[in-house]
């Protein structure tokens, strides 16, 4: 018998194969689903989170059936990446229920936790039934600042104890640190414990206002001189930068239409009441699932991505675009429109062009003239 050796493919390699065929056409392939808005943590910096106890927001959330009528629906219509967040999705007595439902329709699932309510039961669910990965956030490389930023005492050890259940039963985790003023002194003592784990760190500083428009998260947000020196702390990501900076110099990568992004493209976002928007952070308008079908809905995304500028801002001729985060989420939270730029993010975005755009031609003409 010939014994056959499949040659393996990386999971963006996949992906790409993946999508091919859809010749940039619509199709919703990845959703994302807030199970709750609520979480046992009460971070400084949350956009979205309301108390574990808070019984407004627990009424208003679907009940297991009701998300698994919508799981059904989306997977249906060709949904095969899923991500389950919130709030933090464990709350809910009914995760094993959804999770479970979720993997038996096919879906490839991706869980958003803080890992903090991960117990031996939850972890031997993930193990008898894998998710794609488990994403979990971390607040500081120690007690006092990870509790800093939470604010609920105890949340660490439990934070820690929630990984090692993970790890000990060979769950994928991928672990991604945000990086505030409360805790921007450990970002190397981070990278650390991450990499103790055996996985790459991933960090970012980007902070919304919150849903309800509350800017109170802004006082933890770094300066845009301390997002450069963190961009340039370490030699990958710095790399990276200088990268993109040098492939899209010049280019405007914004155009005539106010989505230029992936949003409603491939994917989808719905919120814990069932309504679905185009992306997770820009939540208007919004459609009820429970009044009309996927479909229908997802034909509405799509006339959203055909609406064109009104406002005609200097996005249209910034030409440092694919260094900039601004995009109609940022807009919506900020302005409550879909085009006004939001300063801080301009302003970022222009400094790392300006940084990273000189540092590659100075870096170039060192190697020209070695």
């Amino acid at each position: 018998m010939t014994c056959l050796n499949p040659i393996e493919i990386s999971m963006d390699e996949w992906g790409q194969e993946l999508i091919a065929p859809l010749n940039n056409g619509r199709y919703p392939i990845s959703g994302s689903i807030d199970l709750t808005e609520r979480c046992n943590l009460n971070c400084v910096h949350c956009y979205i989170n309301q108390p574990a106890s808070c019984e407004i927001a627990k009424k208003s959330e679907l009940n297991t059936d009701q998300v698994k009528n919508i799981l059904d629906r989306i997977a249906d219509a060709g949904c095969l990446f899923l991500v389950l967040t919130g709030g933090e999705p464990l709350l809910r007595p009914d995760f094993p229920e959804i999770y479970i439902h979720a993997k038996q329709r096919g879906m490839l699932v991706t869980l958003f936790t803080n890992a903090a309510m991960v117990t031996p039961k939850i972890a031997d669910l993930l193990a008898a039934s894998q998710p794609h990965v488990v994403e979990v956030t971390l607040y500081g490389a120690t007690e006092s600042t990870y509790e800093a930023v939470t604010r609920v005492p105890g949340s660490f050890k439990r934070f820690m104890r929630g990984l090692d259940l993970l790890f000990d039963r060979g769950i994928r985790v991928a672990l991604k640190a945000m990086i505030l003023t409360l805790n921007k002194h450990e970002l190397s003592a981070m990278k650390d414990l991450v990499e103790s784990y055996g996985v790459e760190f991933r960090y970012d500083g980007s902070i919304f206002p919150r849903l309800d428009g509350s800017q109170a998260p802004y006082q933890y947000r770094l300066s845009v001189e301390e997002m450069l020196a963190m961009d340039l702390e370490y030699p990958d990501r710095a790399q990276e930068w200088r990268e993109r900076s040098n492939q899209f110099e010049g280019v405007l990568v914004r155009n005539d239409f106010v989505f230029s992004c992936g949003a409603g493209l491939r994917n989808f976002h719905i919120d814990s009441r069932g309504r679905m928007s185009i992306c997770t952070m820009a939540r208007q308008p919004a459609f009820d699932l429970q009044k009309m079908s996927f479909q229908e809905a997802w034909s509405r995304l799509g006339e959203l991505r055909k609406m064109k500028r009104q406002l005609h801002t200097k996005c249209e001729t910034c030409t440092v675009g694919a260094l900039c985060a601004q995009c109609p989420a940022w807009s919506q939270m900020v302005h409550g429109d879909n085009e006004t730029p939001v300063e801080f993010v301009c302003q970022l975005g222009q400094a790392r062009a300006n940084l990273f755009s000189s540092e590659f031609i100075r870096v170039a003409e060192e190697v020209k003239y070695e």
